[in-house]
């Protein structure tokens, strides 16, 4: 069984996710967001490209629907959510249905749609996320989403994170250089990761906004054993 890394979703040719199981990770914040609000009881959630598209399926929604999602990490006017994981409570979001949008977490989940299955992990999942994808018995493709289109630090943290607790199953695992450079600089972090974030840009930027408390929570490793899966268009508990 082989890993295969991509740093940024945009980057990775469609084939590579054929036959193979996808996990797709956006470490600060939609991935998170994903997992926290799974855990909280949300009946689904529906990843859309960009906030427009989000507003126009809540109007046609029947039922206990919340709209969410950011545009430059702050929340769209009008909406009820942004994508703070901490906004996602369970008395907020059991039973909901969440119609979500961000700037790069909910595209990349909707690009893969091409792989066996499909995954959402980072850090606070890890090793669930690990156990989960080893389990399925194919070759798994981590796939970053980046910072609009470029490679970003937090993801490549998170993607190496995930790695470790795949090698702990099964030290026999193939890794391509871009799994090992994510694997040392995970090991090099020290369990401090917010340290090991500090001045890289999507993370610097999210400073400015005072999202300290996001920062904090969406660094945290394996505080949930909840797998988000993506099929048929949501995503729900795997």
């Amino acid at each position: 069984m082989k890993i295969i890394s991509s740093a940024v979703f945009s980057d990775l040719p469609r084939q590579e996710l054929q036959d193979r199981t996808a996990v797709m990770i956006d470490a600060l914040r939609a991935s998170a967001t994903i997992i926290t609000a799974i855990s909280n009881g949300c009946d689904r959630i529906v990843p859309t490209d960009e906030a427009n598209e989000a507003a126009a399926i809540k109007k046609i929604s029947e039922g206990n629907v919340l709209l969410c999602g950011e545009i430059a990490a702050q929340k769209v006017s009008g909406f009820d959510l942004g994508n703070s994981p901490l906004e996602f409570r369970q008395d907020v979001v059991e039973d909901k249905i969440i119609i979500f949008s961000t700037t790069n977490g909910t595209v990349a989940i909707k690009s893969m749609a091409s792989a066996e299955d499909i995954l959402i992990g980072s850090f606070i999942n890890a090793e669930a996320i690990a156990q989960k994808a080893y389990s399925l018995d194919r070759d798994i493709v981590l796939v970053c989403a980046g910072t609009k289109g470029k490679f970003s630090t937090d993801d490549i943290l998170a993607m190496g994170c995930i790695i470790d607790r795949l090698l702990r199953i099964d030290e026999t695992l193939e890794t391509d250089d871009m799994g090992k450079v994510a694997l040392k600089l995970y090991h090099d972090a020290n369990n401090d990761i917010l340290s090991a974030l500090e001045g890289s840009t999507h993370f610097e930027y999210l400073k400015q906004l005072k999202l300290y408390d996001d920062l904090e929570y969406c660094t945290r490793e394996d505080m949930f054993d909840v797998v988000p899966v993506y099929q048929e268009g949501v995503i729900i508990k795997g």
